[in-house]
């Protein structure tokens, strides 16, 4: 096998790194790979590849490219940072810290790395000093809109409420900006009322949980004389018609048809209004469902002749391999509740997860008609089964929302470092006045949270 030379690698190189930022990833690759299978002894190969592999998922090749590029290359800073993302991503925080200290060894001035390793840093916890990196690298980096992004995490965590919704808005304009329900083409509001026969159109944004813990504030921005319309994903149209929310709630055609007014998108509201713990603004139950359906489940429920616990145990999978990892627990877990009350169960868990019922040790003590409640996916209705429940136990879904809401009594099941709703400390939060928040002690231990929560179970309902 011939040896290619080091420059004519480094040329190759800045030809694929230029396909790179045409977006032409798969000739880049190519190219990339034949210089490693060829051997070359330029680190870089290893190191671009290893960040297009990386794109695609495959964490296990991305490990071995970067060890091999280390192995040539020693100091290569971006390479022990990148080698950093691929442990986070498994959950061995501490050989990502290690990692990412390594490349600030390296190149103290790295915002990545320090971004990073703030990253790192929040998820044990370290909240101070994680958010020193963010700011010390958007100093390096003003427009560095991920760390802004993270930092705004942090500060509304630690109810720094006034500067976290204020860099919260950093999130349309970082790479990978959330999921919006509708292209607006009228100008974006910016808090500021005219008069009092402004138009505006709220668009949800991000996730179902999202739109039911914020969409509280449409009918209180409406009180004030501003002329609402609410476009929301589909899912939720009925239960915001029949919670009062909106009488017509928008679909995305319909919002990206309006020509006149302005928009914004539905969680910079609470930013715009001053919403803080101090000022929460709107605290009384604003969900509910009709009143046919509550008297139907009520009807039906009633038969059990046990208190009924509602249940949900597991988010989207989905989202939960970039967010709220490690929010969710096994249905079997629950086993010590549900071996040990006189109470019912209810699953409330829809699509991924609920497989878990046919194997569950305790399946003998759901409700006798939860093969009716497997088939309902309409919001009204599962509001209406919530309603004639006892007691919502559930992780960070949004079902916690929703009985959250509805002002029903729920208790939330939360891991150690959890999403920044729910701040860092208190078993109440402001968001819902209704529900208890239990968090785990140590990471990932669901069964001594459980134990508590049994506890309390035995002590409130006396079973």
């Amino acid at each position: 096998m011939s040896v290619i030379s080091i420059d004519k690698d480094s040329k190759k190189i800045e030809i694929a790194w230029s396909l790179v930022l045409k977006g032409d990833i798969k000739q880049a690759e190519d190219i990339y790979r034949q210089l490693v299978s060829a051997k070359t002894s330029n680190h870089l190969a290893y190191g671009n590849l290893a960040a297009l592999v990386g794109m695609k998922g495959n964490r296990t090749e991305m490990i071995e490219l970067l060890k091999r590029a280390i192995e040539i290359e020693p100091n290569y800073a971006e390479a022990h940072s990148n080698l950093g993302i691929t442990y986070f991503e498994k959950g061995d925080l501490n050989a990502a810290i290690s990692s990412y200290q390594k490349a600030l060894r390296l190149k103290p001035k790295f915002p990545d790395a320090l971004n990073n390793l703030g990253m790192a840093l929040q998820e044990k916890g370290d909240f101070s000093l994680a958010s020193s990196l963010y700011e010390k690298a958007l100093k390096i980096r003003p427009s560095y809109q991920e760390a802004r992004w993270n930092l705004s995490h942090v500060q509304l965590m630690t109810l720094d409420y006034i500067s976290g919704w204020q860099n919260y808005e950093s999130r349309w304009r970082k790479n990978d900006t959330p999921r919006l329900d509708a292209q607006p083409q009228i100008p974006k509001w910016t808090g500021q009322v005219k008069n009092k026969d402004e138009k505006l159109l709220v668009v949800s944004e991000q996730g179902l949980g999202d739109t039911i813990q914020f969409m509280r504030y449409i009918p209180y921005i409406r009180s004030k004389g501003i002329e609402v319309s609410f476009c929301a994903q589909e899912k939720l149209h009925d239960l915001i018609r029949i919670s009062g929310i909106d009488p017509n709630p928008l679909t995305k055609d319909q919002a990206n048809e309006i020509k006149e007014g302005q928009w914004i998108p539905l969680l910079s509201l609470p930013g715009y209004l001053g919403v803080t713990p101090k000022n929460p603004i709107v605290t009384k139950p604003y969900v509910r469902s009709s009143n046919d359906l509550i008297l139907k489940w009520k009807s039906i429920l009633s038969k059990e002749k046990r208190p009924i616990i509602g249940i949900n145990w597991q988010g989207n999978q989905k989202v939960e391999k970039v967010h709220h990892k490690g929010r969710s627990l096994a249905l079997e877990q629950f086993s010590c509740i549900g071996n040990n009350t006189k109470m019912n169960f209810l699953s409330l868990q829809k699509g991924f997860g609920s497989e878990q019922l046919d194997k569950c040790s305790f399946r003998n003590n759901f409700v006798n008609c939860q093969h009716e409640i497997n088939k309902i996916w309409n919001f009204n209705e599962i509001s209406a089964i919530i309603a004639n429940c006892d007691l919502i136990i559930t992780c960070d879904t949004s079902i916690a929302h929703l009985a959250g809401g509805m002002g029903r009594n729920v208790w939330l099941l939360l891991r150690d470092v959890p999403f920044w709703t729910w701040g860092i400390n208190s078993s109440r939060t402001f968001w819902y006045p209704s529900m208890k928040l239990f968090r785990q002690k140590i990471r990932d231990d669901w069964d001594e949270l459980l134990a508590r929560v049994q506890y309390e179970i035995k002590k409130e309902f006396g079973t």
